[in-house]
């Protein structure tokens, strides 16, 4: 009786500090968004979706731009981009590097793809993580546009 009941205990155990763990590394994720405007010069507001690391900064952006090669998808023509912001906050710099598809909607273009952290000094420093992007302005982006970076940043 005494055997089952041992191991019962130590089961019980095991799958408690296997659940602890785990939990670890998901509670150290923050939920950022990343707001641009004025673009390919122009400000950036990063804001904390959930507490965590990261507090709340303002600053400039600039963006290197890497034309890749076109694609068709199903009669529609895609422009294809990486682009790679510089984002000078008043808490440090982050650089992220976007790899974006840019749609002709007749008017405006748009823009969706993914991101990740390059790399980042003072608040930004030792940060990886990355997500989603969205992006919308008039030229191909030649003129004015808006982004948005949002997903899970994370200490590392």
């Amino acid at each position: 009786m005494k055997a089952p009941l041992a191991t019962l205990v130590a089961l019980v155990a095991a799958v408690t500090l296997t659940s602890v763990a785990a939990a670890g590394p998901d509670a150290a994720k923050q939920r950022v968004v990343i707001t641009m405007k004025n673009l390919p010069d122009g400000q950036f507001v990063l804001e904390p979706i959930q507490a965590g690391a990261l507090a709340r900064d303002t600053g400039t952006t600039s963006v290197a731009i890497t034309r890749l090669s076109n694609v068709m998808r199903d009669g529609q023509l895609v422009e294809r981009y990486r682009l790679t912001f510089t984002l000078k906050g008043k808490r440090g710099i982050l650089t992220t590097q976007e790899r974006n598809d840019w749609l002709n909607t007749g008017g405006p273009y748009v823009g969706v793809g993914t991101w990740k952290v390059v790399r980042g000094t003072g608040q930004y420093a030792k940060i990886v993580g990355g997500g989603r992007s969205a992006a919308a302005g008039l030229d191909q982006g030649n003129g004015k546009w808006y982004a948005a970076e949002e997903g899970f940043l994370t200490p590392s």
